[in-house]
């Protein structure tokens, strides 16, 4: 008999520290988390689209400085741009527009993240709980004790 699978979130953004700090917090809301640095690999993160019902996206998502022989290179991309078009790849999931511009810059700039959950960088681990408890009651799991503990320690 198999296992079902945790419910995943797919994190899409070029920074390594932010993939690791929604990782973390995102598996101790009791997530599957599946990262990628742009939208070539967020396209091959996972062999069920399905599965994933969190997708959270960076507006400016870069070209990566260096890659490994053989990796297929990633383009620079708007993640508002291309949200219609991962909303379509990942049908069941709950998108949220990260960046380190606020809402009112963005929408100035033309790239209006619309009706779209927002967060804007840097955030906190409490902050990024609340967020993804708002938008997946049904998913995440309650509140540990050792929570507001496990919400200042960012590395391990």
């Amino acid at each position: 008999m198999k296992t079902p699978e945790k419910p995943t979130a797919l994190v899409i953004d070029d920074d390594p520290e932010i993939l690791l700090l929604c990782s973390r917090i995102l598996q101790r809301c009791g997530l599957r988390v599946l990262t990628a640095s742009g939208l070539t690999s967020a396209a091959n993160a996972t062999t069920d689209p399905r599965q994933v019902v969190l997708l959270i996206v960076d507006v400016l998502l870069r070209a990566p400085v260096f890659r490994l022989q053989g990796q297929e290179t990633e383009k620079a991309a708007n993640g508002i741009e291309v949200l219609p078009l991962l909303q379509q790849h990942y049908p069941d999931a709950v998108p949220l527009i990260i960046s380190a511009y606020s809402k009112d810059e963005l929408i100035a700039e033309g790239h209006d993240p619309r009706d779209v959950a927002f967060l804007q960088k840097p955030f906190d681990p409490p902050t990024l709980r609340q967020m993804v408890q708002a938008l997946l009651p049904e998913f995440v799991v309650e509140r540990s004790a050792t929570t507001e503990i496990e919400d200042n320690i960012w590395f391990d």
